[in-house]
């Protein structure tokens, strides 16, 4: 993903009142997107970065902090939770301790509490629900390990990107490919619009 950092970097100054998601999506085939059910704690976060996978079991949140631990800066951190309806994958204290590893986002499989302190934090995460129960740190879980949220496969290192219509998953092997045009289309569209033409 190294050959990817400058232009995954103009991708994500890019996403701000753009509907990229969809350019992207368009460009893999329509196809990479999660499902309406994952939603975005507040509106207008945006981010794009590499996935840094991780699957639960039960109501173990070590995994959840042992990936965070692991995670590269500019990583977005995955959560496979198996559809576990009654604790909450996310909160206060995870994204407090993203951000200290530069982690630029989180998408999760399940649910996310504390929305006020993620929502004053300005951290973009993308759920499917909201629920104050917590689970409790333990041995179970694995990171950096194949997943699938609603369906989608995700491995370690495809590039994930989220804006207000929602996240797409780029296989590692096509993100170089897909960026690159969408970020070309960007370029002659504001070109066409500095002539007179639309810029959509």
């Amino acid at each position: 993903m190294s050959d990817l950092a400058e232009p995954v970097a103009r991708l994500a100054a890019l996403l701000p009142g753009r509907d990229l998601t969809c350019d992207l999506s368009d460009t893999l085939g329509h196809t990479g997107a999660l499902g309406r059910a994952f939603q975005s704690v507040w509106p207008g976060a945006t981010f794009a970065g590499p996935a840094l996978t991780v699957r639960t079991v039960g109501t173990d949140l070590g995994a959840v902090y042992a990936g965070i631990a692991a995670a590269p800066a500019g990583s977005v951190v995955v959560i496979d939770t198996h559809g576990t309806d009654h604790s909450a994958f996310w909160g206060e204290n995870t994204t407090r301790a993203a951000q200290a590893r530069g982690v630029v986002a989180a998408v999760i499989d399940g649910a996310c509490r504390d929305v006020s302190a993620v929502r004053a934090l300005r951290f973009p995460v993308v759920c499917t629900g909201r629920i104050p129960q917590a689970g409790l740190r333990g041995p179970h879980g694995e990171v950096n390990v194949p997943v699938a949220l609603g369906g989608v496969p995700v491995h370690p290192g495809d590039l994930i990107v989220g804006d207000d219509n929602g996240v797409v998953v780029l296989p590692a092997a096509e993100a170089a490919r897909v960026v690159t045009a969408v970020l070309d289309a960007v370029g002659a569209a504001a070109i066409d619009s500095h002539s007179g033409a639309p810029f959509r």
